[in-house]
């Protein structure tokens, strides 16, 4: 397109298509890592009065402290994706490429499919070093508050907002930015290797939690929700898996036994065989999820975002 007859834009409110033109690459990255780093000061600089002057609980402190993280991050997108939109092509945060299944199927089949992955990982928790002080405090602190809290953070507010980030702005970005050096430009027309750039945002992912114990099973399960995004373009579909994944630890944080509730894996919790069997039929599940997920045609190499040629 001319530099002299740019394209015709008007201020789009959408939240999610407003960010559709900042496709980043691996600085990028960094920089919305900084940003986040940033929002999470500031997010802490404003909570701190009412934690540690005991005006609120925890529980409701992170009401405020949880979105106001990615405030940053959030406006340093905006800004790059505005200035983008006039010139460049952006491609969808969210698109429907279900398959045959249909959008209620796979909904139904991504989140068996967590619940799997979780399942699976007990293995994984089992032999990881004891929780941290601080860290078990803390997320113990966060469960004593009523029960709508804990989901309106854990089951609602992290999905979206960390879906948002990881998997609609730095996996969609990573696997559609233009390449700058002229070895990248031939190898590719744009963006990196997609299991690269799925391992990467849930490397990302994994980090963002903060520490060992929640961030290795996060990378696990972040591979998961990357590969499902990447096969159907749906940022819906893996805020679906996050909110079943983190429903799920909150009920049973709130309503299992004493025995479940301080147990480090389910394998404290039943015999070996009973988890082996369930082991087994979870490892099927998702091998039949990935197997359905291939069958759904790619209109592009880098994935199935929707290309967005045009702003109205």
């Amino acid at each position: 397109m001319s530099f002299f007859k740019p394209r015709k834009v008007e201020k789009n409110y959408d939240l999610l298509t407003s960010c559709s033109w900042y496709t980043p690459d691996v600085a990028g990255l960094f920089a919305i890592l900084g940003w986040y780093l940033v929002g999470l000061l500031i997010a802490g600089i404003v909570t701190a009065p009412l934690m540690f002057g005991h005006v609120l609980p925890l529980y409701y402190v992170m009401l405020i402290l949880y979105p106001l993280q990615f405030v940053a991050a959030f406006i340093f997108v905006r800004i790059k994706s505005s200035r983008n939109m006039t010139f460049d092509t952006g491609y969808a945060l969210d698109s429907n490429h279900f398959g045959k299944w249909g959008g209620w199927k796979l909904g139904i089949a991504v989140a068996v499919a967590t619940i799997a992955a979780g399942i699976m990982l007990e293995v994984v928790n089992q032999y990881l070093p004891d929780t941290e002080g601080s860290v078990l405090e803390t997320l113990e602190e966060m469960m004593k508050g009523p029960l709508w809290t804990s989901l309106l953070t854990m089951a609602i507010m992290a999905p979206i907002c960390e879906e948002w980030l990881c998997r609609g702005v730095i996996l969609r970005g990573l696997l559609n930015y233009t390449p700058k050096s002229p070895a990248e430009q031939s190898e590719r027309q744009r963006g990196m290797s997609p299991a690269l750039a799925i391992v990467i945002s849930a490397i990302f992912f994994a980090a963002i939690h903060g520490n060992i114990w929640q961030g290795i099973t996060a990378f696990a399960i972040g591979c998961l929700f990357g590969y499902v995004y990447y096969r159907t373009g749906s940022l819906k579909l893996t805020m679906l898996m996050h909110c079943v994944n983190n429903a799920l630890a909150v009920f049973i944080g709130k309503f299992g036994s004493d025995k479940v509730a301080d147990a480090k894996s389910i394998l404290e919790v039943i015999p070996a065989w009973e988890y082996a069997v369930l082991f087994v039929l979870s490892g099927a599940f998702i091998w039949f999820l990935i197997n359905y997920l291939k069958t759904i045609e790619l209109q592009d190499p880098q994935g199935n975002c929707d290309v967005i040629e045009e702003v109205h």
